[in-house]
């Protein structure tokens, strides 16, 4: 029951929105890969303290099922008490005993029921800032249904509260980070779209290259013609790099000619990154 709340649940209305509202299979892709790594990360967490910490659980006593031979179970002198007062020939169940610390049901249930929330609310518009009220009970649902789940296991006597509460906490947060890793922030305009897919890295900022005047028309014979190869070398060893394009035209006809060129020396092309591909 808890994998089909925190990952079958979401997985379904994931795919639901997806192919019937939003027909886009990127959303599709996209939704999944933030669900698992939510999932994934909350159980690398989760076992990993679990591991470290071995706090004993509300119901160890059941599970040791503790007896004395010599008459009602005593302390020693030194009141501790080891695992050898107890009589459980299951060691599997002995052992889940002490690893309370913190509630694996609780953080699972808040890791899918968390990301479900935001991908509710992404998908709705939570904050377009026109009061509608059933959103708020939409987009809050998933999270009484984790909370209810933690709930039960303070119940059960299977973990203490604030086992329950530290596990609500990991769900939380490693949630909110793997949705954020495919979707913009619930604030924004264009919370319903994904992130684009992945692409090659582009500059931050374009190379400047500062080009000398032209030379005075008796020196322009001369040097003008090598001064302009200089500067088309220099330009294309940076343009080998990972830099914006850069063409420098060679107009030799103008050089010789003693006039100084229409045609601008250098011309950059710079691309620039956008929701929807790459803007020149």
């Amino acid at each position: 029951m808890l994998f089909v709340v925190s990952i079958c649940v979401p997985a379904v209305i994931v795919a639901s929105i997806a192919f019937g509202v939003k027909r886009n299979l990127h959303d599709l892709h996209v939704g999944l890969l933030g669900l698992l790594l939510s999932v994934s990360l909350t159980l690398m967490f989760t076992n990993g303290l679990k591991n470290v910490v071995g706090r004993p659980r509300p119901n160890l006593l059941a599970r040791c099922l503790p007896v004395s031979p010599d008459g009602p179970l005593r302390d020693p002198p030194q009141g501790l008490s080891s695992v050898a007062i107890c009589s459980q020939t299951d060691m599997g169940v002995l052992n889940e005993g002490f690893r309370s610390f913190p509630s694996g049901h609780t953080s699972l249930s808040f890791a899918g029921m968390t990301y479900l929330m935001f991908y509710l609310a992404g998908k709705l518009h939570i904050f377009d800032r026109q009061g509608h009220s059933y959103k708020s009970f939409i987009v809050f649902l998933p999270l009484l249904v984790a909370a209810m789940v933690g709930a039960s296991r303070v119940a059960d006597y299977w973990h203490h509260p604030t086992d329950v509460f530290c596990g609500a906490l990991i769900g939380f947060f490693t949630a909110t980070f793997s949705y954020h890793q495919y979707y913009p922030v619930v604030f924004s305009s264009h919370c319903s779209r994904p992130y684009d897919p992945r692409k090659a890295p582009s500059p931050i900022l374009p190379i400047r290259v500062v080009v000398p005047p032209p030379l005075p028309a008796q020196q322009e014979d001369h040097d003008g013609h090598d001064n302009i190869h200089m500067a088309n070398s220099r330009l294309r060893t940076a343009a080998g790099m990972r830099s914006p394009v850069i063409d420098v035209h060679d107009d030799e006809e103008h050089s010789n000619s003693g006039r100084a060129s229409s045609t601008p020396l250098l011309n950059i092309e710079w691309n620039a990154p956008t929701q929807s591909g790459y803007r020149t």
